[in-house]
């Protein structure tokens, strides 16, 4: 997550090719420490419950690989877009509750470190960061952000576009108010925690994302209805939500999400991405276009190699023209396996937490029909699968062996007696 959250500012100032797998060297270097580590008797039993599905999501788009459809360097980076972000599906079904709570104090610490990018930029501008270039079209062409009738930049921070930085900083909450309800009231993590949900509120809005804006308010919703949970602050959480606002409404950049209101272009987002075409798309493309040929983001250098390029605004398009529908089918039905597990049990101590991921996972699946990105976001992907991993699996508790009581021997006890 450190790599990925520095990812698109660094690659946005250094010329280099290779530094575009500068996150893929980190995740990989990541997978062979999964793979190398010993493994506990409870974490074998997790994983195996989630086999059955790495094993079919990495096995169909590898043997795609096969069919000579694309150039053989898109393919391999379309195969890289379907398959190189499932293992942290299986970090999340092994992590246990101590290591979570690291994840979220390392990421309150990465979101508050960010939020300072973000207002600097809004302060002295984007370019400032970065500069104009081929990997920076689409944070210059991002400038829809009315102040005083002119058009200024959304803000991307440190991602490689503001869609990134907004979803990072919604997809992180779970963890955030998983991780308050975790530490002892008055201690300094906790208030890191606070400070860290405050920070992510006001970087969603930040980034001017309108569908990450109405995530957030959805993951609000959910938060303030999910009933009596042990050692959650309820009136730390309404002064918080009143900061949060305050900051909204007193600044004209945070407010565009406002334009949701709007029924025409919400009807016409939806029907721009789910259309007849789609369908017309599936009956001409039933096998797919090739790995890379349905729409993921290709190095600028490759973007020339892709035969025929067909593109939609839909995930589940992109997956569909290229996996074809047997891919698509294979993803939905996981989708559907995931969010139907049974709900945490409230004694549980992350219960607020699985409860919260299990929401963000609804929210990005559900979202995945107005755009694309959603296997392949640098490092937002790697959240989302961690967290179908993590509500996937039944929470497996170490308990103690009982120590049983001390034998007395019959005499002893009748002349204690």
């Amino acid at each position: 997550m450190t790599v990925g959250y520095f990812y698109g500012i660094i690659r946005a100032n250094v010329d280099n090719t290779y530094v575009h797998f500068l996150y893929d060297f980190g995740a990989t270097g990541y997978f062979l420490a999964l793979v190398i580590n010993h493994k506990s008797a409870v974490q074998r039993y997790k994983l195996k419950k989630m086999m059955p599905w790495l094993v079919g999501l990495t096995a169909w788009p590898t043997l795609l690989l096969l069919a000579p459809t694309q150039n053989f360097l898109v393919q391999l980076v379309g195969l890289r877009g379907h398959i190189f972000f499932l293992p942290f599906i299986a970090v999340g079904a092994m992590i246990d509750d101590r290591e979570v709570r690291k994840i979220a104090l390392g990421l309150a610490i990465l979101n508050c470190i960010v939020l300072v990018f973000a207002l600097i930029e809004v302060q002295f501008g984007v370019p400032l960061f970065y500069p104009f270039n081929a990997v920076d079209q689409l944070i210059y062409r991002s400038t829809d952000v009315a102040i005083g009738g002119i058009g200024t930049f959304r803000i991307p921070a440190t991602f490689a576009n503001s869609a990134a930085y907004g979803g990072n900083m919604a997809g992180s909450i779970p963890l955030l108010i998983g991780g308050i309800v975790q530490e002892r009231r008055g201690g300094w993590w906790r208030r890191l925690l606070y400070v860290a949900v405050a920070a992510s509120a006001i970087g969603v809005f930040l980034c001017a994302s309108r569908s990450q804006a109405a995530s957030m308010l959805i993951i609000v919703l959910a938060i303030t209805v999910s009933g009596r949970v042990r050692n959650f602050p309820r009136f730390g959480w309404i002064a918080m939500i009143g900061f949060v606002a305050l900051v909204i409404f007193s600044s004209t950049r945070m407010q565009r999400f406002l334009t949701l209101d709007n029924s025409r272009f919400v009807k016409t987002r939806v029907e721009g991405s789910v259309n007849e075409g789609l369908i017309k798309l599936a009956a001409e493309y039933p096998m797919g276009n090739g790995l890379g040929g349905g729409g993921t983001s290709m190095p600028y250098f490759l973007e020339s190699q892709v035969r025929h390029p067909v593109e939609v605004e839909n995930e589940y398009g992109r997956i569909m023209l290229e996996q074809g529908l047997p891919g698509l089918a294979l993803w939905i039905w996981f989708i559907m396996w995931t969010l139907t597990r049974p709900l945490p049990r409230r004694n549980e101590a992350w219960y607020l937490g699985r409860w919260l991921a299990r929401v963000v996972l609804g929210i990005a699946f559900a979202f995945a029909t107005t755009g694309t990105g959603l296997l392949t976001s640098i490092p937002g992907t790697a959240m989302v699968l961690f967290y179908a991993g993590w509500v996937g699996v039944p929470n497996v508790i170490r308990v103690k062996k009982r120590t049983p009581a001390r034998q007395v021997p019959a005499a002893t006890a009748l002349q204690t007696a």
